[in-house]
C-alpha cells in the first residue's frame, strides 16, 4: 500500500531523508504538533488582509485533515489506524480551538456582511462551520456511537435462522450453504437469487435489514437524543430543522416536497435480481482506461483544459496556460493468472479460473486547490480495462470530479469545498461527459433499472433520515411503510426498523437527501439552460466571480429562481434519458 503512495508523501513537503520512514508515522508527527496562530490575522490592517492572513494559517489545518482522509482509503495496520485516529482527534480539537475565540467568531460575522462575493462567502461558511461546533462530551458520545454502529453492521456473526420449512434452501439450490442459517454478509444475494418464492424472499430480505438493530439501537438512541440537544440549543424544534436551516432547501417541508417530486415505483429489493436477470447489457466498446483517459481529454479541450504527461504515473491539468495541480495514477497490477494454473489444473479437476475483478476507477483526493495559495493534488486508480457500462461510467464520474477539485477557481479553502456549488458543479460536467462518450441508456436495459432501483432506496433513505430527526409532533413522514411501498410497489410493516441498515442515517442524518437534491439540479442544468456548454462551464466549474448558487441559476436558466421555482422544476420536469 504505501509503495503505491510513496509519490504522494511529496506533498506533505518531506525532506528525502524523511521520506524513509512511513508517511503515516510522518504525517502524525506534523499533525500532533500542528497549532493555528491568529496573531498576523489580529494584526492585519483590513478585514481583506485579515482574511488571507487566516486563510494561510489555515490551510495548513485543512491539508492535514486531507492527508488522514486521503490514507485511510488504503489498507492499514493498527498502528497506523491509531496514528490517524489520534491526528483526527487533534484537528478536530484545534479547530473546536479556534471556534471559541472571540476576534474569530466576530471577525467571520464581519466578513459575511461584506461585499466582496468570495470574502461574504468565506465569511458565512467560517461562521456556519463556527456554529455548529459541539462541546467535547457531545463529540465524543456521538464519534464512539458512531463508531459502534459500524462495527456492529460489519459483524461476521450475525445470522438468520431460516424457521419455516418452506423458505429454506436445499444443497442442490445453494451448493454450500447450510440449511438451518444463512450466514448474513456472504450469503443474503445468493439465498435471493436461487430462492424462487417471493414471499420467502421478502422475509428474509426484511430480516437482514433489522439484523444489528439489537446491537445498534442502544447507539441510534444516543445519537439523536445527543442531536435533539444540540437543536434545543440553538433554539430550534428538533434536529432536522437546525440542521436544514442552512441549506438552499432550509425546511424539513422543503426536502419533503422535494422527495415527494422524486418517488417513482421501482422493482422491489427482494425481486431486484430477478428483474435484472431479465433484462440485456449495455453494450460499449471495450477500452483501456488509458484509452477512455484520452477520450475524456478530447473532450475537454474546448473548455481549456489540458492535460501535461509528466511521466507515466503522473499527469499536471492547466487551464488556458494556468497550472490548476497534479494527479497521481495509481495502476493496479494487472490481473492475470499463470499460465501453468490454466494449462495444468490438478490432476482429476477442471477448475474453473477464479473470479477476478478489476478495481474501480475512484478519486483520492489529498490536497485542495485554493487560487494564490496551493495547487491542487489528488491520485485517480486507473484500471487497466473498462469493458462494460458501469465501469467507463466510474471513470468518467472520476474525471469530473478530478477536474471540479482542480478548477476551483475560490480564494478560500472553505468556498471551493463546502456548499452546494462544487457537488453540482461536478455532476454536470460528469453528465455532459457521459452524453459526449458513453451511449444511451434505454429504459428497458439492466443499468437504467438499477439506477432506479438506486434513486428509490436513497429516496426512502431520505424520508427515513428527515423522519428520525424530527419529534413526533413534527413528524412529516407518518407511514414509513406507505413510502416504502410508493418507491417499490409492496409495503414494509416494518419499515421504521430500517433505520438500523445504514450508517448514513447517523452520518449524514437529515442532510442524506442531498446528492438526490444535487443531482437532479445539474439534469436540470444540463436539459433546460439555453446557455453554451462552455458558458455553464465558465458559470459552475470556474466561477471566478465566486457568485452564490441562486445568482449562477439565475443566469443559467434566464430567470430568477427561487426554492418554490425550482422545486417546481423538480416535480414537473421529467429527466432525460439516464446516461
Amino acid at each position: 500500500m504505501l509503495k503505491r503512495i510513496l509519490a504522494v508523501s511529496l506533498a506533505l513537503n518531506f525532506s528525502p531523508a524523511a521520506q524513509a520512514a512511513s508517511p503515516i508515522t510522518l504525517l502524525s508527527e506534523q499533525c500532533i504538533d500542528y497549532q493555528v496562530s491568529l496573531s498576523q490575522a489580529q494584526e492585519s490592517p483590513t478585514q481583506l488582509d485579515a482574511s488571507v492572513r487566516l486563510e494561510r494559517e489555515l490551510i495548513g489545518l485543512f491539508n492535514l485533515k486531507d492527508s488522514v482522509r486521503f490514507y485511510r482509503h488504503y489498507p492499514l495496520n493498527a498502528e497506523d489506524k491509531e496514528a490517524l485516529l489520534q491526528c483526527q482527534l487533534h484537528l478536530a480539537d484545534e479547530f473546536d480551538r479556534l471556534a471559541h475565540e472571540p476576534w474569530l467568531q466576530t471577525q467571520s460575522q464581519n466578513w459575511s456582511q461584506s461585499d466582496s462575493p468570495g470574502l461574504r462567502q468565506f465569511g458565512q461558511l467560517l461562521t456556519q462551520q463556527i456554529a455548529e461546533q459541539i462541546d467535547q462530551q457531545q463529540k465524543a458520545k456521538i464519534h464512539t456511537a458512531q463508531a459502534s454502529i459500524s462495527h456492529g453492521l460489519k459483524q461476521k456473526d450475525l445470522s438468520l435462522s431460516i424457521g419455516q420449512s418452506q423458505c429454506r434452501l436445499t444443497d442442490e439450490e445453494t451448493d454450500h450453504a447450510d440449511q438451518t442459517e444463512q450466514a448474513f454478509d456472504n450469503s443474503i444475494a445468493s439465498y435471493l437469487i436461487h430462492q424462487q418464492d417471493e414471499s420467502c424472499k421478502r422475509l428474509v430480505w426484511q430480516a437482514y435489514q433489522v439484523r444489528a438493530k439489537q446491537k445498534n439501537q442502544a447507539a441510534i438512541s444516543l445519537i439523536m437524543a445527543t442531536k435533539q440537544t444540540i437543536a434545543l440549543e440553538h433554539g430550534a424544534d428538533d434536529y432536522a430543522s437546525w440542521a436544514l436551516s442552512h441549506q438552499l432547501l432550509a425546511t424539513p417541508a422543503q426536502v419533503k416536497h422535494f422527495l415527494d417530486s422524486q418517488t417513482q415505483l421501482a422493482p422491489a429489493p427482494w425481486a431486484l435480481g430477478a428483474v435484472l436477470a431479465k433484462l440485456s447489457k449495455v453494450e460499449v466498446t471495450p477500452r483501456s482506461g488509458e484509452q477512455l483517459l484520452d477520450n475524456i481529454q478530447a473532450e475537454l479541450l474546448p473548455f481549456g483544459l489540458e492535460f501535461e504527461t509528466v511521466n507515466v504515473n503522473m499527469l499536471r491539468l492547466w487551464h488556458n496556460g494556468r497550472l490548476l495541480g497534479d494527479v497521481f495514477l495509481d495502476r493496479p497490477p494487472k490481473l492475470q493468472i499463470a499460465g501453468s494454473q490454466l494449462a495444468n489444473p490438478p490432476l482429476g479437476k477442471q477448475e474453473q479460473p477464479p473470479a477476478l475483478k478489476e478495481p474501480k476507477a475512484q478519486l483520492s483526493p489529498l490536497r485542495q486547490t485554493v487560487v494564490g495559495q496551493q495547487f491542487g493534488q489528488l491520485t485517480l486508480t486507473l484500471p487497466d480495462q473498462v469493458n462494460d457500462y458501469r465501469s467507463q461510467e466510474q471513470l468518467v464520474a472520476a474525471v469530473a470530479e478530478m477536474v471540479s477539485r482542480l478548477l476551483a477557481g475560490g480564494r478560500y479553502y472553505l468556498n471551493n469545498t463546502l456548499g452546494d456549488g462544487q457537488a453540482i458543479a461536478s455532476l454536470w460536467l460528469n453528465q455532459y461527459l457521459s452524453q459526449q462518450l458513453l451511449p444511451e441508456l434505454s429504459s428497458n436495459s439492466r443499468e437504467a433499472e438499477l439506477k432506479a432501483f438506486s434513486k428509490q432506496l436513497k429516496v426512502f433513505r431520505s424520508k427515513l433520515a428527515l423522519s428520525a430527526y424530527q419529534t413526533s409532533d413534527n413528524r412529516l413522514y407518518r407511514d414509513l411503510s406507505q413510502e416504502f411501498g410508493a418507491s417499490f410497489g409492496a409495503p414494509w410493516p416494518g419499515a421504521d426498523d430500517a433505520l438500523y441498515s445504514f450508517t448514513g442515517v447517523v452520518t449524514q442524518g437529515p442532510l442524506y437527501y442531498l446528492t438526490l437534491w444535487h443531482q437532479r439540479l445539474a439534469e436540470q442544468i444540463l436539459s433546460d439552460t439555453q446557455l453554451e456548454a462552455t458558458s455553464v462551464f465558465e458559470l459552475l466549474l470556474i466561477n471566478e466571480q465566486q457568485q452564490p448558487l441562486d445568482e449562477q441559476l439565475t443566469a443559467i436558466f434566464g430567470s430568477a429562481q427561487s426554492v418554490a421555482t425550482i422545486l417546481e422544476r423538480s416535480q414537473h420536469d421529467q429527466p432525460k434519458p439516464v446516461h
